[in-house]
């Protein structure tokens, strides 16, 4: 039996970013029209390091 490894993506779609960060599709491309998440790669699919998710997470405030 071999085991199964898995691994978070390195980059994230939009619809992924969203499912990962427990927002909207427009909270994404709020986020991203505002500099806070800046996509990467080609211009035919808008996609998200990793790294860059889990910084914006990071400094979220958080609720009393």
């Amino acid at each position: 039996m071999n085991p199964r490894i898995e691994f978070a993506p390195a980059l994230f779609t939009r619809e992924l970013a969203a499912y990962y960060l427990s927002c909207s599709l427009r909270d994404i491309d709020e986020l991203r029209a505002k500099g806070e998440l800046i996509p990467v790669g080609d211009t035919k699919r808008v996609k998200f390091r990793k790294e860059d998710l889990d910084r914006h997470a990071a400094n979220l405030p958080e609720r009393s």
